[in-house]
């Protein structure tokens, strides 16, 4: 073999060619990892970040809103993709990829802010079509609330921005101020209109935290010159929370009712939920008890209802998993919080963490896939900056790579439920027709084609009981409606139950379940209704219960005076008529 350089047309021998080979491979070994040095970082950055912060637009409008499959799916492969390019960077650079993936990471936030608070304008001025019947401000997501969270979350980083890059004079830093203006101004904009009391607190909070962080002392000055200015804000922020609570006050008390039974519930089990139930079957069950054994109030009873959210993340988590799993997330939010607190150029990432978690308090954004991606982007940037204050780079090391581990098993099983899940819907989907058209009997031999897929959905296992209750397949209907009872809360199938075990002619289980009904939701009418019927059969025929239900019936005020409540109570009079107890 000749080589230029080696002499003209001399030939290299073996020991002069293997030196040689070596040579040349340390040169590209060293050109690798200058290469991977300056790259991995990047990638790091950008497709974390990119393809996470993309959560938010991945929609698919052929599925149920409330599945959120596709987006659950995305978020999933994601973070299967990108967690090991992170680890990757921080083993190559971590100082550069902790840097770029900290400043990638606010500025796709904002510009993903940005095309939410652009897209709910146009939801307003009637340009894009609203995702809920109900409102008209939702952008890409189902419904105000989770939007109003997302824009909340985002509003901090960008006030840190233009706060930072204020009064700075080169030309990059000019450019990102102005964006960052842009971007809050859009977000305030949009945020007072998504009507979320959750996400106003959130804003101001999360914004005070960012001003206090860089004005601190400025601040400190200011409050010690000015205390009487200071307490009338105070008192202004008092009547601004008065004023939240009375804008919707059945709503409010609502929450106040869940969060004071769901507490009831975490106290009853503390180490959480043993055979698998929703938070909604739990809650249902802790309702029951709540109504049949305390002494409740009437506004209490008005505003009761049947949520599949405890409409704060710490006491959901409390109730599903355990009172240490709630604890173990807290502090692990407080640790990255005291993160934040160490390191200024943090301040803005810090504002975000604080909106999610006052958000959390009263809202349910880990069940949103698209905050979920803020949380873990949010988590991502600040344990990063975590680990670089590890002296040893092995230490933290051995402290990321299980972490790493741990977020990538969890993204491979949650894409694999919720692909199959997805898949299951789309069988479903126009199946359900059938049932929406009454053909019970049709509705019966295609959803037992798809229980064992779909039964963890609470709405096909209360059709598919329904229907079976229908076709007077009781005893499989019950079995079908027990199953819905462990992933939903809804009386309805409490009241379901009762009218097939009385088909059925196994009256004190009906009586058993409709009395649980009632206690359930005490204002409801129906299941008194039927309490009613149940009474006046020939074969359990009860004067003084039936007495007792029908005045109920015809003397409750109902939430909705419709329809169907005057046709139960001419119904009830008929009853009455028939057995000699009702006077004209």
């Amino acid at each position: 073999m000749i080589f230029a350089g080696t002499g003209y047309g001399r030939r290299l021998n073996k020991k002069e060619y293997g030196t040689f080979f070596e040579r040349t491979m340390h040169n590209m070994s060293v050109e690798l990892r200058k290469w991977l040095y300056r790259v991995m970082p990047w990638l790091a950055g950008v497709l974390l970040t990119g393809l996470a912060g993309g959560t938010v637009l991945v929609t698919d409008g052929s599925l149920p809103s409330d599945l959120q499959g596709e987006q659950w799916m995305w978020l999933s492969a994601v973070m299967t993709i990108a967690l090991p390019l992170w680890l990757a960077g921080y083993i190559v650079n971590p100082q550069r990829t902790v840097r770029i993936v900290s400043e990638t990471v606010q500025w796709v936030l904002m510009g993903f802010g940005a095309v939410e608070a652009l897209h709910g304008l146009g939801q307003i001025a009637g340009i894009y079509p609203s995702n809920h019947s109900l409102f008209v401000l939702t952008g890409t997501f189902y419904n105000p609330g989770p939007y109003s969270g997302y824009l909340a979350a985002v509003l901090p980083i960008a006030l840190y921005r233009m706060l930072v890059l204020s009064g700075k004079k080169d030309r990059l830093s000019v450019v990102q101020y102005y964006l960052s203006i842009c971007v809050l101004l859009l977000i305030c904009c949009v945020l007072p209109a998504g009507m979320s009391r959750a996400a106003w607190i959130a804003s101001l909070i999360s914004c005070g935290y960012v001003v206090l962080r860089v004005y601190c002392m400025k601040v400190k000055s200011f409050v010690s010159e000015h205390r009487y200015a200071v307490l009338g804000v105070l008192i202004l922020g008092l009547l601004f929370a008065s004023g939240a609570y009375f804008m919707k006050r059945d709503s409010a008390d609502g929450r106040l009712l869940i969060g004071k039974i769901t507490s009831q519930a975490i106290a009853s089990s503390p180490w959480g939920e043993e055979n698998g139930r929703t938070f909604s079957a739990i809650y249902g069950d802790a309702q029951e008890r709540y109504f049949a054994d305390c002494e409740y109030s009437e506004s209490e009873a008005w505003v009761a209802g049947t949520p599949d959210f405890a409409f704060n993340e710490y006491l959901q988590i409390a109730v599903e998993y355990g009172v240490w799993v709630s604890v173990l997330f807290i502090t692990l939010v407080l640790v990255l919080l005291k993160i934040t607190g160490s390191r200024k150029h943090l301040a803005g990432m810090g504002g975000c963490l604080v909106s999610l978690m006052v958000f959390a308090c009263f809202s349910y954004p880990l069940h949103i896939p698209a905050i979920v991606s803020v949380w873990l982007l949010a988590v991502i940037v600040l344990s990063g900056e975590g680990l670089v204050m590890i002296k040893r780079k092995r230490y933290a090391v051995a402290v990321l790579l299980p972490v790493v581990v741990t977020g990538l098993t969890v993204s491979v099983n949650r894409y694999g439920m919720y692909s199959a899940r997805t898949r299951a819907v789309r069988e479903w989907m126009p199946v359900r027709v059938l049932y929406h058209s009454g053909a019970f009997k049709a509705v019966v031999e295609e959803y037992g084609k798809l229980y064992d897929k779909m039964s963890w959905h609470k709405d096909f296992c209360f059709e598919y009981g329904r229907a079976l209750y229908k076709t007077g397949s009781y005893g499989k209907a019950e079995k079908v409606l027990l199953k819905a009872m462990t992933v939903s809360g809804d009386p309805m199938i409490l009241n379901i139950l009762g009218r097939s075990a009385q088909e059925s002619g196994e009256y004190e289980k009906a009586e058993m379940y409709l009395l649980r009904s009632t206690r359930r939701l005490p204002e409801r009418v129906y299941p008194h209704y039927l309490l009613v019927r149940l009474y006046a059969e020939p074969e359990y025929f009860d004067r003084v219960k039936l007495i007792r239900e029908a005045e109920y019936v015809l003397n409750a005020e109902p939430k909705v005076n419709s329809t169907a409540i005057k046709e139960m109570r001419q119904k009830v009079k008929k009853i009455l008529e028939d057995k000699k107890l009702w006077k004209n």
